[in-house]
């Protein structure tokens, strides 16, 4: 069932030889995207114990949607850019590629879950005065951007070694994976920002999305509100 996932861990140059010659790419991509699905879904149900088991269980649906929608949305403008610059991908390509990417992000995500737990039920207080609930949601969400972020990185350390080996020779390989990376951490930012609670406020009652979803931006929450009450508290 995630052979192709496997794969990528075990025999990464068989992998990337397989999307390249796209026997079986259909398979490949399936594969790919059910494991992050489910790897996905395990993170986010324990990202967001510690609010209630019924804010664990949305978030274990939303995490894979914003995963796989995130990829999904920014994987036509990939390919556009890619054919643009003479990269000889085809659209099937360009999804393998993306989806082996984000495939690399979901194992560190799956070994990072007893970090998670950890932080849930071992240092976050689900009680205390208002500023205290106050900073352990925000250094928990900070936690989290910082522990997602790192398994961003091992993808895309996965996808620049993915062009190099399926990109037409003479390509210019760096400008399409930093296009592929600014477009996937805007959008990416953006989406988690429409679709939170992920972490949940303990201000705020248990629901599935915000009525406020499409208000406001991601960065200037984190400018603005998280980062200045973390530093405080820190301080």
């Amino acid at each position: 069932m995630f052979n192709s996932a496997w794969q990528l861990l075990r025999a990464r140059s068989t992998f990337w030889e397989r999307v390249q010659d796209q026997g079986g790419i259909h398979r490949l991509i399936g594969s790919l995207a059910l494991f992050i699905a489910v790897a996905s879904a395990a993170y986010g149900a324990a990202m967001a114990g510690w609010r209630s088991p019924r804010l664990a269980l949305y978030v274990a649906i939303k995490l894979p949607v914003l995963l796989l929608g995130t990829t999904s949305l920014v994987m036509m403008l990939n390919w556009i850019a890619a054919t643009f610059l003479g990269s000889g991908l085809s659209f099937r390509q360009v999804v393998a590629v993306t989806y082996g990417a984000m495939a690399v992000a979901c194992w560190i995500l799956l070994g990072l879950i007893p970090v998670t737990l950890f932080f849930t039920f071992g240092v976050a207080s689900s009680e205390g005065s208002h500023e205290a609930l106050r900073l352990t949601h925000n250094m928990l969400l900070l936690t989290h951007i910082v522990l997602i972020g790192t398994a961003g990185i091992a993808g895309n350390a996965t996808l620049k070694q993915g062009l190099r080996c399926v990109l037409r020779p003479g390509c210019p390989t760096r400008r399409i994976y930093w296009g592929w990376v600014a477009s996937f951490a805007l959008v990416g930012c953006q989406l988690s920002w429409i679709l939170r609670p992920f972490v949940g406020s303990p201000f705020y009652a248990v629901q599935f999305m915000r009525p406020d979803a499409l208000e406001r931006n991601f960065f200037e929450f984190i400018l603005t509100e998280v980062l200045p009450y973390a530093l405080k508290g820190g301080a």
